[in-house]
C-alpha cells in the first residue's frame, strides 16, 4: 500500500485541529507579536460606552483598523487595542483614590502588575462619580483619601503618574474625569471638576505643576471631560444617554472614539 494513503488522514486531522483552534474566536482582534504596540483599555461602564459601537457608526476597534490602514501599519508594526472591565467586580469603584492604591500595589483586589508583562500600552480611566468633587480642599484631606476634593485628586494623580514613570517601557494613558449631566450634579461640583481637569491637561501634563515638575514622556493625558461638557462643566445633553443618565450615548462614541485612537497613537509615535 502507498504510504501516502496511510499518512494522509493523519495530516488532514492535524490541519483540522489547528484550523478549529484558529477559528474558535473569529471576532477577536489580531494580536501582534510586537508587545510594545499591544494595548489594553481598563474601564468600567463609561469606557465601555466609548469603546462602542454603542449605537454609533464606529467603535474603538474600527478606528484602530482605520489608523493602521492609513499609516500602512501591518504585522508587528500594527497597533492593537483590547479592553476589559477593571477592577473586574462590577460593584467595585474605579475612582482616583483606588487607582492611587492600585498603582502603589496596595489593593489586593485589583492587581495591575500582570498587565505590565503583556502590554506596551495601558489606558486607565475613572467613571463619572469622580466628577462629584465637593470642595477645593486642603493638605489635611490626604488623611482621608476618599474625600473628593481637588487637593486630594491632585495628590492621587501625582502618585499615580509617578508610579507610571517607574515603568519607562510602557506607554500609559490616563483620562480626565467623566462628566455628569446637570440633573446628577450641581454648579459647584461641575465647576470644580472642570477646574481639576484643566489643571490635569494644561498644567500637570505640560510640566508646569510646581509640586510634580517635569511630566514623564511615557504618559499621555486624554482630556475626555472637556470633549463632552459646556463652559460650566456640565455634560452636554446631546452626548448623554438621558437628562438624568450621564453614560455617553452614540453621539459621544461617534465623537470620542476616533479622537481617542488618533491622540493615543500619535502621542505614542512621538514618544517612540
Amino acid at each position: 500500500m502507498n504510504k501516502s494513503f496511510i499518512y494522509l488522514p493523519i495530516i488532514l486531522a492535524i490541519i483540522l485541529i489547528f484550523s478549529c483552534k484558529e477559528s474558535s474566536n473569529p471576532g477577536a482582534p489580531p494580536i501582534s507579536t510586537n508587545r510594545s504596540r499591544n494595548g489594553i483599555f481598563l474601564h468600567h461602564s463609561t469606557g465601555e460606552c466609548i469603546w462602542g459601537p454603542n449605537g454609533s457608526n464606529t467603535s474603538v476597534p474600527q478606528e484602530v483598523s482605520t489608523y493602521n490602514n492609513s499609516h500602512g501599519f501591518t504585522g508587528n508594526n500594527a497597533f492593537n487595542l483590547s479592553e476589559t472591565w477593571f477592577p473586574n467586580n462590577p460593584g467595585d469603584n474605579n475612582e482616583w483614590e483606588r487607582w492611587h492604591r492600585i498603582f502603589e500595589n496596595r489593593d489586593p483586589g485589583a492587581v495591575i502588575t500582570p498587565y505590565y508583562n503583556s502590554y506596551g500600552i495601558i489606558i486607565i480611566k475613572s467613571c463619572f462619580p469622580s466628577s462629584a468633587i465637593e470642595s477645593i480642599g486642603e493638605p489635611s484631606d490626604t488623611l482621608e483619601p476618599t474625600l473628593k476634593t481637588i487637593y486630594n485628586y491632585k495628590w492621587h494623580w501625582r502618585h499615580i503618574i509617578n508610579a507610571m514613570r517607574t515603568q519607562p517601557n510602557i506607554f500609559f494613558v490616563i483620562w480626565t474625569n467623566a462628566p455628569l449631566v446637570e440633573a446628577e450634579t450641581n454648579p459647584t461640583e461641575a465647576a470644580l471638576s472642570r477646574q481639576f481637569c484643566i489643571w490635569a491637561k494644561d498644567t500637570l501634563a505640560q510640566g508646569l505643576d510646581p509640586v510634580f515638575g517635569q511630566f514623564p514622556r511615557n504618559v499621555y493625558v486624554f482630556d475626555f471631560f472637556r470633549k463632552l461638557t459646556d463652559s460650566n462643566g456640565f455634560m452636554l445633553l446631546q452626548y448623554a444617554t438621558a437628562y438624568n443618565d450621564s453614560h455617553p450615548n452614540a453621539a459621544a462614541t461617534q465623537l470620542v472614539a476616533p479622537q481617542l485612537v488618533q491622540e493615543i497613537f500619535n502621542a505614542y509615535l512621538s514618544w517612540k
